[in-house]
């Protein structure tokens, strides 16, 4: 299983490794546009972890996770 919440004590969400592997390759309208919440938490851990082991810079990294939480927050809009 893997946490997509790790800080969250009271209501963490989990995945298992398939559903992640899934989340993460949808790409319909561009990666950073995402279906659910599920989708974009699973999304948002991807790109931190790949962030935490140097493979992708700080401003790419600041920039990509800006267009995935503001697409998802403005998705209601």
């Amino acid at each position: 299983m893997i946490d997509l919440t790790p800080y969250s004590i009271q209501h963490p969400i989990q995945v298992s490794e398939d559903e992640y592997d899934q989340l993460v390759q949808k790409k319909e309208g561009g990666w950073s546009q995402c279906e659910s919440s599920l989708e974009m938490l699973a999304k948002l851990h991807y790109l931190r972890l790949g962030f935490d082991a140097g493979k992708i810079q700080e401003s790419d990294f600041l920039e990509r996770e800006q267009m995935l939480v503001l697409n998802w927050w403005n998705r209601g809009s």
